[in-house]
């Protein structure tokens, strides 16, 4: 269940010329189950046992609260696709894939000071908890996004630079 992701080297020469380094995901379905996404850097082995350690490569995760499967008549849970009236005040179809950030500074640096290559993993391991209310035996993945962007950014005067 779990995704292991290829992800370039931010272009910073040293750990410390980032203020904030964000791992972004786009497109993240909401339908299924609710669960947490854990993300490890550098450690593909990882699943719902890892724990949330510095030396499991633990960065961070974020949450999804699912709508627990589809119980309407077909298409029901069918998000429209389309351009919508410029006029039109509804609020977007409820299943529109969602947008989340996880921020990985610190877990970023660490990797930077330890490992040289020019690639590094970032795996995301859903961890659902099971309830009586959640079908959780009925899903064989909960993760499921569109894309993953890795985001630095440099803040001027934390690298000492004066602001004019």
């Amino acid at each position: 269940m779990a995704t292991t992701l290829d992800l370039p080297r931010p272009p910073q020469v040293s750990p410390d010329d980032f203020s904030r380094a964000d791992l972004e995901f786009r497109g993240v379905d909401h339908s299924g189950p609710s669960y947490e996404a854990r993300v490890y850097l550098n450690n593909p082995k990882a699943d719902g046992e890892t724990g949330r350690a510095e030396d499991t490569g633990y960065a961070g995760s974020f949450y999804v609260f699912g709508h627990g499967g589809c119980f309407g008549e077909a298409g029901h849970c069918d998000v429209p696709e389309g351009p919508h009236s410029p006029f039109d005040r509804r609020l977007p179809h409820q299943l529109t894939p969602q947008f989340r950030t996880v921020v990985i500074t610190d877990a970023l640096r660490r990797l930077m000071r330890s490992d040289q290559g020019a690639t590094f993993t970032a795996t995301v391991v859903p961890v659902v908890r099971e309830n009586p209310a959640s079908l959780v035996r009925d899903v064989a993945d909960p993760l499921q996004f569109e894309s993953v962007s890795l985001i630095t950014y440099e803040d001027p005067s934390a690298a000492g630079i004066p602001l004019p």
